[in-house]
């Protein structure tokens, strides 16, 4: 199996450490983008800064460590987890429209210190109020792809990441590759496949192909030999994809870019980490 960067990944509480000493040995995986989820309760096992942060720390450019964004902090709460030693921010769950004013010093900041936020978008898990650790309500209307847009005109030279395809509005993500220069996105969860053949080979306003936005990622989780398999399987399947159905259409030979050269072109200051 070819080497691969998972671009949109978390980890469980209480991990493995042997098992991520042999994902970190398996040269399968190159780079695992860690995102936390403090939204959940601990019932649901999903790790939060704390855990993700040891990982990242303690597999410097393997891991690379994503901080949480409390949309009920300010900025401030950037500074902080900048001190820390993350060096990107997770965005899920917001209480009101990601570009909504009150979230721009956020952005601000984040533009600021030269942190990439990744954002959920689209379709998310259905969770009662009660298995949330914040009042926000349920559904993915205040997540919508279009809504970066804003953020894209308003914070030009903050990367902002689309954290799934952005189902069911998949084509509003079109138009969020198409204009701006600094919104990719991880293709990862429900994946619209039509979508994917017929959009791969479109070209953008700037004239990169849409193929070179896009890249690989499992959401999957790390810390336990079970999910590893699934992890694995899903890259086999996702290569699979680009040989034998792209061998028709002319986004075949994107593959490498896909899964492994776009995220190191796009994010070369998460590929330094390792040699800090």
């Amino acid at each position: 199996m070819k080497p691969f960067i998972d671009a949109h990944a978390h980890l469980v509480h209480n991990f493995d450490s042997r098992h991520l000493d042999e994902v970190a040995e398996s040269g399968l995986v190159k780079q695992v983008w860690l995102l936390p989820l403090e939204c959940y309760v601990p019932e649901f096992e999903f790790a939060g800064n704390d855990e993700v942060l040891e990982v990242g720390k303690r597999y410097p450019g393997l891991f690379v460590p994503f901080g949480y964004i409390d949309f009920f902090q300010g900025p401030d709460q950037v500074d902080r987890l900048k001190e820390r030693g993350f060096v990107g921010l997770k965005a899920i769950r917001p209480p009101k429209d990601y570009n909504d004013p009150a979230y721009f010093p956020i952005y601000a900041r984040a533009e600021e210190l030269e942190m990439p936020v990744l954002f959920h978008v689209g379709i998310i898990s259905h969770r009662r109020q009660d298995q949330l650790t914040i009042p926000v309500p349920p559904g993915p209307a205040h997540m919508k792809p279009s809504m970066l847009d804003t953020l894209g005109d308003l914070f030009p030279k903050l990367k902002l990441v689309q954290g799934h395809l952005g189902v069911p509005w998949v084509n509003e993500l079109f138009e969020s590759v198409f204009y701006y220069r600094n919104i990719s996105c991880t293709v990862t969860g429900l994946v619209d496949y039509d979508w994917l053949i017929h959009n791969l080979d479109r070209r953008t306003s700037y004239g990169e192909s849409f193929s070179d936005r896009l890249m690989f990622a499992c959401d999957g989780f790390y810390g336990r030999p079970e999910f590893w398999k699934r992890i694995l399987s899903l890259a086999e399947f996702t290569r699979m994809f680009f040989q034998e159905v792209g061998k028709t259409y002319s986004w075949h030979d994107a593959e490498e870019r896909f899964m492994l050269e776009n995220a190191r072109r796009l994010f070369p200051e998460f590929a330094a980490l390792g040699e800090k």
